[in-house]
């Protein structure tokens, strides 16, 4: 099983959550990409920073079972 949880203005798009705040996902060999759209986070949101297990990592990593993923948006300022 992959933990997943998202911070900021996407937590909200979480399907469902544990009683610890992660979304579990079960392992089958999706990309990192393939898994987050299952969250159906809208285009001009997207933008976000991935890390499993504290590590950064693009969107065509396959995460293993047992990872926990981190997906937090970026952030900007003026």
């Amino acid at each position: 099983m992959i933990r997943i949880k998202m911070f900021g203005i996407i937590k909200k798009y979480m399907p469902t959550v544990d009683g610890e705040g992660y979304w579990c996902v079960e392992e089958s060999g999706e990309t990192l990409g393939e898994i987050l759209a299952l969250a159906q986070i809208p285009p001009d949101i997207d933008r976000a920073t991935i890390l499993v297990n504290r590590v950064r990592r693009d969107r065509d990593y396959v995460p293993c079972d047992g990872d926990i993923i981190t997906v937090m948006p970026l952030v900007a300022g003026g």
